[in-house]
């Protein structure tokens, strides 16, 4: 009759931890835990994340320049695969003039552009890039500025 009476205990505290037990699997649900583990191909497809490079453009944020003589900078880009009409325009100070144009439609992956200003007076001026571009049909706007210190 003891023997009984522990069994039914055991069975008793058995069947009351088995939703304990039960519900503690749903605590591990998360990467690794899965049906697959973490090192499995099937888990690494769930995770995987498509990551696009951003386009840049760069060019030095100062320039020393002498007025009524012409002069260049270097405006370097790189415009990745999903980019599409990327038009970058040059505006300056009233002070500030583009002989040869101030839009640039890149073509190509990455480039350079030498983009020739000339300055009429003697100060500081600024000259603005402002970048254009459809990325996965979804507009892609910003501008960035160059400083012009002419003796």
């Amino acid at each position: 009759m003891q023997a009984l009476k522990t069994v039914n205990c055991i069975l008793l505290l058995t069947l009351l931890l088995l939703p304990i037990v039960a519900q503690s699997c749903q605590l591990h649900g998360g990467r690794g835990f899965d049906a697959f583990s973490s090192f499995h191909p099937m888990e690494k497809m769930h995770y995987q994340q498509t990551f696009t490079r951003p386009l840049h453009v760069t060019h030095p944020s100062s320039i020393n320049a002498d007025t009524n003589a012409p002069a260049v900078v270097n405006i370097k880009y790189g415009i990745p695969d999903t980019y599409q009409n990327v038009v970058i325009r040059f505006s300056g100070s009233e002070d500030l003039i583009f002989p040869e144009g101030a839009e640039l439609s890149p073509q190509g992956v990455s480039g350079s552009y030498p983009l020739k200003y000339r300055v009429t007076t003697a100060g500081s001026h600024q000259i603005s890039v402002h970048i254009n571009a459809l990325n996965l049909n979804e507009s892609v706007d910003f501008e960035q500025h160059i400083t012009v210190n002419a003796t």
